[in-house]
């Protein structure tokens, strides 16, 4: 069984059978976020295979975060290399990735694809597989014409419109892609990227693609 777990922003437990993977996990009040985390505590994670960051700005990347994780689980981070410099952990614990990389870790099939995110150094977004699911988490990125290229069965959208695609080219996009469902992300974290998620919902009715709005906290399964 694989589930989907949404902390709010772009963080997310993505669980495949035994394989545990957190996604820019992002648990601290920094920067002034509007709500709380829906994981407060980094001690609360007692098991983790691997850590995905998309790229270092500080509400996809807390290396306190991070390290606390992989300290504690033996986790493998997969990052660029602008994450994982900041990074005190032993070497074999990091795993740098360029757009274009495909490997298997930890049981896991792993494809990084481009994000364009031009106020970042390396930004990435992954396409994860396992048991015939893909999930691909796209991070900060605008659309761009490659997204008719990635292939997945869930995809994780940012949609606040600030550095971001906003709710119509994420709509845009979700149709580009082909998905089965689309989840909202980076949105009403800050005032700057506030989103109606219902309007992007909305937006999807009538197409074989369907939004996927998810609370924090709340859990799905793939």
């Amino acid at each position: 069984m694989a589930t989907l777990r949404y902390f709010g922003h772009s963080s997310f437990e993505l669980v495949f059978g035994d394989t545990i993977i957190y996604l820019d996990p992002y648990f601290s009040g920094e920067g002034g976020r509007k709500y709380p985390s829906a994981r407060k505590d980094a001690h609360d994670i007692k098991k983790c295979d691997l850590i995905l960051i998309t790229h270092e700005h500080f509400d996809h990347f807390e290396p306190e975060t991070v390290v606390e994780i992989a300290e504690r689980t033996w986790a493998t981070v997969v990052a660029p290399k602008a994450v994982l410099r900041e990074l005190r952990l032993p070497e074999r614990q990091k795993m740098e990735v360029k757009a274009g990389d495909k490997f298997q870790a930890k049981g896991v099939e792993l494809e990084v694809v481009q994000a364009i995110h031009p106020q970042s150094a390396h930004p990435v977004g992954y396409i994860i597989e396992k048991d015939g699911i893909r999930v691909y988490a796209a991070g900060d990125t605008y659309e761009f014409s490659g997204m008719m290229d990635i292939k997945c069965d869930w995809a994780l959208l940012p949609v606040g419109g600030t550095y971001t695609m906003d709710i119509i080219s994420a709509e845009k996009a979700a149709r580009e892609i082909k998905c089965k469902y689309v989840v909202p992300i980076h949105y009403a974290t800050f005032d700057r990227i506030a989103a109606d998620t219902r309007e992007f919902a909305r937006s999807l009715e009538g197409s074989k693609v369907k939004a996927v709005v998810m609370k924090f906290g709340e859990q799905v399964q793939l």
